[in-house]
């Protein structure tokens, strides 16, 4: 989305009306949006939106950081994902991450300023190792293990997908502590002995996020770069922050991602002057973005100023990831008819967008399982994220 001098379309303005960041990115792709820039490699992209400033979005103003909260990151997050979707959901994971350690700083107020201040001072980016191939149901807990030493902790596992695979210098990882119902949420160096990056993400889309399986065979990691240790398997603040920010920020990412596709759609009839059923087709697809967008936007600013919290926060993050997949496949059935066969012709921006889209399906919690834990939270079960409970 850009900085333009001339007064933006009446569906850009409808559309972006709430989203406000402080970050914009002067990124031209010759009228196309989700192209990204002509020329740069996925990596090298991801290089470039880091070093202007967004990497440090949400780290403390104190720590060097900008300072930004949630609901602005997500419009950075937005904003990234009309111009260059592959960037932008890589980025995804680095803006969650920082965001979640900022959050735990806040509630907590413990040394990891120390770590926050490191990454603002280095420009570092940061990767979210989490996913794991068969890992638990619980996104926050692992199937990687932390084995005690005397300055802090030896860890082995995989991770995958991981994206910032090999752009990122540090890596935010989840391990299980041996010997104990404990889990450890640490940050490694990506350069540390024993870490390596194998092979990629075969994925349809996204194809330029820089995500690839990584390997942990015996890594140490000081026990100074250890924020959180806690119990396994159990829903905690951090357990919920981090689902917040991951939700919110998804969504704003793929709202971004889908308006540019509407954007593509609008601007193929508006061109042409051929209007009829597509005007009330293009009106419902932005109905669903616009819906989306509140959506997100409301749960960024009741978690910020604490107007949600605990399990009613968690299930509402979880109730706004399963709604972005429902309005992705509603809002491209609505254009499907519009665009016509550029969506399904290869090198088209449409069908890249359209194919990118999909990506909005993979990321957790199952959707298999988002429902129940809605209905579990209303009807005062114990959440599980587990499909087969």
């Amino acid at each position: 989305m850009g900085n333009r001098a001339e007064e933006p379309p009446p569906h850009r303005a409808l559309l972006d009306s709430g989203w406000h960041t402080d970050w914009h990115t002067d990124w031209h792709t010759d009228g196309a949006p989700g192209g990204g820039p002509d020329g740069a490699s996925g990596p090298d992209r991801i290089r470039q939106v880091a070093a202007s400033g967004f990497a440090a979005l949400a780290i403390p103003r104190e720590f060097g950081g900008a300072g930004a909260g949630l609901v602005e990151v997500a419009a950075a997050q937005r904003t990234l994902g009309a111009v260059d979707p592959s960037a932008a959901i890589a980025l995804n994971m680095h803006s969650f991450t920082v965001g979640l350690m900022a959050d735990y700083w806040q509630r907590h107020r413990d040394t990891s300023w120390m770590l926050l201040e490191g990454i603002a001072g280095s420009h570092a980016l940061v990767a979210s190792a989490f996913a794991e191939p068969g890992g638990s149901p619980n996104f926050m807990s692992s199937r990687s293990s932390a084995v005690e030493t005397g300055k802090g902790y030896r860890v082995s596992g995989v991770k995958y997908p991981c994206s910032l695979a090999s752009t990122a210098t540090l890596v935010c990882l989840t391990a299980r502590v041996e010997a104990t119902d404990e889990t450890i949420l640490a940050l490694c160096p990506a350069a540390s002995p024993g870490v390596t990056v194998e092979g990629d993400w075969p994925s349809m889309g996204m194809t330029a996020s820089d995500t690839a399986k990584l390997v942990l065979r015996d890594v140490d990691i000081d026990d100074r770069l250890v924020f959180h240790r806690g119990p396994a398997d159990v829903i905690d603040d951090t357990v919920i922050s981090g689902m917040v920010w991951f939700s919110v920020l998804l969504s704003a990412t793929y709202h971004g991602v889908l308006s540019a596709l509407l954007d593509l759609a609008y601007r193929q009839v508006t061109g042409s002057g051929r209007y009829g059923a597509r005007v009330s087709l293009l009106g419902r697809a932005t109905r669903e973005l616009l819906t989306l967008g509140g959506a997100c936007r409301q749960l960024g600013r009741d978690f910020e100023d604490g107007g949600l919290s605990g399990r009613a926060a968690l299930a509402a993050a979880i109730a706004l990831r399963a709604t972005l997949s429902d309005v992705r496949d509603r809002v491209v059935s609505a254009v499907t008819p519009v665009v016509g066969s550029r969506l399904y012709t290869r090198d088209q921006p449409a069908a890249k967008l359209l194919v990118d889209s999909l990506a909005a399906h993979h990321h957790p919690p199952s959707l298999l399982v988002c429902d129940q834990v809605v209905g579990d939270h209303c009807t005062g079960r114990e959440i599980s994220f587990d499909p087969a409970g």
